[in-house]
């Protein structure tokens, strides 16, 4: 009979923290133009530095010729302008619509390896608006989309197509 009545003290303790711990997460605001709870806040930054480490020695085997750039810019501009921008900045009216925010691909940029980029344009992110590329491109176009954005790290923000830096033309 003992062994019952600690069982069932036991298992409404449990219940009792699993209840409490259910109702604390789910008081967080979740609303997707809301900033985070610091729970949910803290996890996520714990999450994305255990995932980083993993490909964060892995190098580019694509060579940045000119033609590899321009295959990484042809991809970048259909696949990745939407959210990124041009520039690699992130602030699109997509963009910071976005949560979390989308991340600037040239300020940060030094905080992650050509790996780690890889890694992410092919497998995304969870719970974030980063699609894995996996099916759209094969492992050595996500490459040249790497040389393209350290490129972007490097270079004056690209013109918009059809942009002139001579100015507008007269009619």
């Amino acid at each position: 009979m003992k062994k019952k009545t600690y069982a069932g003290i036991a298992l409404a303790l449990i219940a009792v923290v699993f209840v409490f711990a259910v109702g604390s997460f789910l008081r967080e605001n979740w609303a997707a133009n809301q900033p985070p709870g610091p729970l949910e806040a803290l996890v996520a930054r714990w999450l994305r530095s255990l995932g980083r480490q993993s490909q964060a020695d892995v190098k580019n085997p694509v060579p940045p010729t000119p033609e590899n750039l321009e295959v990484g810019r042809t991809h970048y501009e259909k696949q990745c302008v939407f959210c990124h921008g041009t520039d690699g900045k992130g602030q699109t009216p997509n963009g910071i619509q976005f949560y979390p925010p989308v991340p600037s691909l040239v300020e940060p940029n030094a905080e992650l390896t050509d790996g780690q980029i890889h890694f992410i344009a092919t497998h995304g992110i969870r719970y974030t608006a980063m699609p894995a590329f996996e099916k759209v491109l094969n492992p050595e176009e996500i490459w040249k989309v790497v040389l393209w954005v350290r490129r972007l790290a490097q270079a004056p923000p690209p013109q918009p197509s059809g942009s002139s830096e001579a100015g507008p033309r007269s009619p």
